[in-house]
């Protein structure tokens, strides 16, 4: 056994199960049921993006909600970033009366008991020459250029690039930073792998403690996010001088404090 073999047994841990996949599906097709029902002819077109499209979200036993980004693209032009969202509100609220719906700009969320949905009024833009679509600005005032597709398309390369194991390095940097707080966005922790070079990385431990290791300081906003990235990447280090010595155990030991496992 190693940390090797650890961290591919936690990533492991880190996929969806059949199970929740389908709840989630089944969950998907019935919003597209209602989205469609509900506004007709408004709609361009609705889809899912982000981290669950990606591969790269965190089932319900790591993260307290399984997030499931969906675009809801309108036709018309003209409205106002708060209008289209008062609109989601509006239909969240008539066919989710049972679930806890709130606006957290950009989206619109219905928290439900095997998925929470993140809905995000969109349009297309007008070029699409670096965008695809724009979205509401954090206060939604303003629109903003996004491309959601497009961001898909890069991670998947760079995942190949990376002999397929970037997406499960992701995962579990995720699962740390889920169980210290959200230290870093999910987003931005993607945007982080993608960037970083791994000229010599081969196996997911390679990529796992790069990730980790680069994992920016200077960018965090509050001393508690600076102390927790500290503490994770001094316990990582210790881990992997432990296995270094020989003493493996202690290193699982570690690991576990770092992952927050008991």
């Amino acid at each position: 056994m190693s940390v090797l073999s650890y961290l591919e047994s936690l990533a492991g841990d880190a996929l969806h199960l059949p199970s929740e996949k389908k709840k989630v599906q089944d969950a998907v097709l019935k919003l597209q049921e209602r989205l469609t029902r509900h506004f007709g002819k408004e709609l361009e077109q609705h889809f899912k993006f982000g981290s669950s499209v990606r591969g790269t979200n965190l089932p319900q036993q790591y993260a307290e909600d399984m997030d499931i980004d969906y675009l809801v693209v309108f036709r018309e032009r003209g409205l106002a970033p708060k209008t289209l969202l008062r609109k989601l509100v509006d239909f969240a609220q008539k066919n989710y009366r049972q679930n806890e719906v709130f606006q957290s700009s950009p989206a619109v969320v219905v928290v439900m008991s095997s998925v929470r949905f993140e809905l995000v009024p969109a349009r297309r833009t007008l070029t699409g020459l670096f965008h695809s679509h724009e979205i509401p600005n954090a206060r939604a005032t303003y629109w903003v250029g996004t491309n959601p597709r497009g961001f898909e398309r890069a991670l998947i390369e760079r995942n190949k690039a990376c002999h397929s194991r970037l997406k499960a390095a992701i995962r579990l940097v995720k699962m740390w930073n889920a169980e210290n707080g959200y230290v870093f966005s999910s987003f931005r922790l993607e945007n982080i792998a993608i960037d970083l070079s791994y000229p010599w990385d081969k196996n997911l431990k390679d990529y796992f403690c790069r990730l980790f290791s680069e994992l920016p300081e200077p960018e965090l906003d509050a001393a508690w996010r600076v102390e927790l990235l500290r503490r994770g990447k001094n316990l990582l280090a210790d881990a992997l001088r432990l296995e270094e010595s020989g003493e493996v155990t202690n290193a699982y030991k570690v690991l576990n404090r770092l992952f927050g496992i008991e």
